[in-house]
């Protein structure tokens, strides 16, 4: 590692499998690793591990899970050997309960406690964690504005905290030449030129709300049959999902094509990204789908509409609201010129505000003005210090 150089330890609580902070590390972590920094994640065992170590990145098994108090002391006391043992300037929960048990474990300690909020699923997690963050963390960033203006609604304190859109890697999704569309509609029998391809890439679990968007498309179809259906991605849903498209007829219209390292070439056979979610935080799928140049159908929950301008480069619907998500398929399916406008609108939004570089850079910037103060002040003293660094608020 360079003499200037952080060592961060990032702790999450969920097994490092797919998912969006995991997506966000799987970026960041080679990344730093590759300007001379040292990252080490402490997280569950998870199926892509393997993209972090081969890239450098050191993992140390860590599971953040308590019920009581008790429990709650024991995690801390085995957080804070784990952190003895790394020795890093910068310790980078993932989430609130992270960061409280980082809070417990690190209080003392002189290093840098730099909180990332992703997302926040339950009401009452969001009523804690202001309080939480004001004592536990020197400073939060926030991937979204709307976690951003939530949390500072719930008391968290506006002083310590940053706006960092996560960044979309435009040398991984991009829009395909059209000479590659015959190979790329070939991926799935039954697709003809002509034919209106609307696609999802998301796991297949309840939040995601595919029987919606299957519903959806079984109206879409009988107005419109020269239309296919297709799921990239697999999950615990995924027979139910099955059954269910038959019961509605459009099984042999829909094609579930399963998890697939390939994405970008499945997003560029869609026509029409749609997502029909109940619950998420910046979708990111929806953001690679812009980078494809894709127009996005989505629901207006969490922080969705900080990608998709309802108008711009796509629509969105009430969540749960099968006819409205069937309405807005049914607008851009017989509107091609509207598609292909909204498809500009979402690339040029994604080098606008969504660059990968400048989401690299942001963060480099705090973790390295993190690590310079690490050590050298108290831990009361380190965050208002850290506020005033240049280029960190």
């Amino acid at each position: 590692m360079s003499g200037r150089g952080f060592k961060i330890l990032y702790l999450m609580t969920e097994p490092f499998g797919m998912g969006g902070v995991q997506s966000d590390l799987k970026a960041l972590g080679p990344h730093f690793v590759s300007r001379g920094h040292e990252v080490v994640v402490a997280c569950p065992e998870g199926d892509q591990l393997p993209h972090l170590k081969k890239a450098g990145v050191r993992h140390i098994p860590f599971d953040v899970h308590f019920r009581t108090p008790g429990e709650f002391r024991t995690q801390a006391r085995a957080l804070r050997e784990l952190i003895c043992q790394v020795s890093p300037s910068v310790l980078a929960p993932q989430s609130i309960r992270a960061s409280w048990v980082c809070h417990a474990a690190a209080a003392t300690l002189p290093l840098a406690r730099v909180t990332t909020v992703h997302n926040i699923h339950t009401t009452a997690t969001a009523v804690l964690a202001g309080v939480i963050l004001n004592r536990a963390s020197h400073l939060v960033i926030f991937e979204s504005d709307h976690e951003h203006r939530r949390l500072l609604r719930l008391g968290l304190s506006s002083r310590k905290t940053r706006v960092i859109p996560s960044g979309i890697d435009t040398r991984t999704f991009y829009r395909e030449d059209k000479a590659m569309a015959p190979r790329l509609r070939s991926l799935v029998r039954g697709i003809g030129p002509e034919t209106v391809v609307f696609g999802c890439v998301a796991r297949l679990s309840e939040e995601k709300a595919h029987k919606d968007l299957l519903a959806a498309y079984a109206i879409v179809r009988r107005s419109y049959p020269d239309t296919r259906l297709v799921l990239v991605g697999d999950g615990p849903l995924r027979e139910d999902l099955e059954s269910r498209a038959a019961r509605l007829g459009i099984l042999p219209y829909v094609h579930f094509a399963g998890q697939r390292s390939n994405v970008r070439e499945w997003m560029n056979l869609f026509d029409v990204f749609t997502l029909a979610s109940t619950r998420e935080s910046l979708p990111r799928a929806a953001r690679e789908a812009m980078a494809c140049g894709l127009p996005v159908i989505a629901t207006r929950v969490g922080a969705t509409r900080e990608a998709v301008r309802d108008g711009e480069n796509g629509l969105l619907v009430p969540p749960a609201k099968v006819d409205a998500l069937a309405r807005a398929m049914l607008h851009l399916l017989y509107d091609p010129d509207l598609r292909s406008r909204m498809g500009e609108k979402s690339l040029s939004m994604i080098e606008e505000r969504f660059s990968q570089d400048r989401w690299f850079a942001d963060n480099e910037s705090v973790y390295l003005a993190a690590s310079k103060l690490a050590g050298s002040l108290s831990p009361e003293a380190l965050g208002p210090a850290l506020l005033k660094e240049p280029g960190v608020l």
